[in-house]
């Protein structure tokens, strides 16, 4: 009988021994004398500094804490020169790495850890990419390659932000059961440009909260996502193309008009770039505004008469509920491109187009560029006579 409680004790010590609480991390940060090196956990907003240590001559580190659910953790020996790791209770991790590159490190020891390192190393590369075509086109600007070589560097560009996208979702979808899914909905190019940006995407944020919430309801970063799921999906609406390459390119021809990029009725984000005619009306109104309902019955004939012969609307819709939005476009027919941002009066592309009052329209020429704002109809008219024969 005494055996077999001795028995039955040794079971329970050795599973709470394989259920700690207790993570170490500990490793070799080479030539890394000198230097401070700084362990902390990762909050939804900042972190909390678990300990901070002077690296010895040969580099060696060690923290220990506990955690009774799997957290983001961070080293650092500056706010730009980090590794993140998502560890789980009870797991030793050992990192080899670089006191120049603590990122690239050689991490063992945790699989989620690995993850993380994964995705961010991709998106740093990728990053890493862009920034290369920025800096490339900046050198030849206003130079006579500039008109040949932009529109295949467009191209490149926007080639680049499709795989990222594409890698980001396949990460998301086999990894619905780690925290580390989290971080794709997080990512961005620059300080407004989502990695996940297309209308559609919002699905893998509720699939990511809801697989989570089951599995980790407890987590604060898990509370979080669910509480901050509707300003995600605002902020999906951002544009497309990079910020700095807008800069680069102002001016000219091929971007002189700001791009906007939004979703349609079926869900896919129309570039106003990418719209191919000779003259393009981009017009900004709502639903619930009279004269835009008058407008839009005046431009039905136009684009009638003139859609064939090159002339396109591309209309931005500041309608808050896209139930309005929908309705409208079926009960007056509207034929021509029609997309919407449901952040309203605060819209981005309202403000950068300087939008004050509804409607408000701009016309296009083949040059890309504006030359009316808010034409009349006998305007229109007189133009499309002679330009669109």
């Amino acid at each position: 009988m005494k055996r077999f409680l001795y028995f039955i004790l040794g079971l329970i010590f050795i599973t709470s021994c394989n259920h700690s609480n207790k993570i170490e991390i500990s490793g070799v940060i080479e030539n890394g004398e000198g230097k401070k090196l700084t362990c902390s956990e990762l909050l939804v907003s900042g972190t909390d500094e678990i300990k901070t240590i002077e690296l010895d001559k040969k580099g060696n580190f060690k923290f220990k804490t506990d955690t009774d659910i799997p957290k983001f953790y961070q080293l650092s020996v500056s706010k730009s020169n980090f590794l993140t790791l998502l560890i789980n209770p009870g797991e030793k991790v050992t990192i080899s790495a670089k006191a120049s590159d603590l990122a690239s490190a050689e991490i063992n020891g945790s699989e989620e850890a690995l993850l993380v390192q994964k995705i961010n190393s991709q998106m740093a590369e990728t990053k890493r990419k862009l920034d290369s075509i920025t800096n490339y086109i900046k050198t030849i600007q206003g130079t006579d390659r500039f008109e040949k070589e932009i529109e295949g560097l467009n191209n490149s560009y926007a080639n680049i932000v499709d795989t990222q996208r594409d890698s980001s979702i396949a990460f998301i979808i086999n990894n619905l059961n780690s925290l580390a899914s989290i971080v794709p909905l997080y990512q961005k190019y620059d300080a407004e440009n989502y990695v996940l940006y297309k209308n559609r995407d919002i699905q893998y944020i509720k699939i990511v909260s809801e697989s989570l919430e089951k599995k980790y309801p407890e987590s604060n970063h898990v509370k979080a996502l669910i509480a901050d799921k509707e300003n995600l999906l605002k902020r999906y609406n951002q544009l497309k193309t990079n910020a700095e390459l807008n800069k680069v390119t102002e001016g000219k021809k091929v971007f002189s008009v700001p791009e906007i990029y939004l979703p349609d009725q079926s869900g896919d984000s129309i570039s106003l770039n990418a719209v191919n005619s000779k003259y393009i009306l981009v017009n900004f109104w709502a639903s619930w505004n009279k004269e835009s309902i008058s407008r839009n019955l005046e431009l039905k004939n136009i684009y009638k008469k003139y859609h064939a012969k090159g002339f396109e609307i591309y209309q931005v819709s500041l309608d808050t509920k896209e139930e309005n939005w929908t309705r409208a476009i079926n009960f007056d027919q509207l034929p021509w491109i029609n997309v919407i941002d449901l952040n309203g009066r605060m819209s981005y592309f309202a403000k950068i187009y300087n939008v004050k009052t509804l409607p408000t329209s701009f016309l296009i020429n083949p040059d890309k560029e504006i030359i009316m704002v808010n034409p009349s109809k006998e305007q229109l008219l007189s133009t499309f006579e002679y330009a669109l024969k």
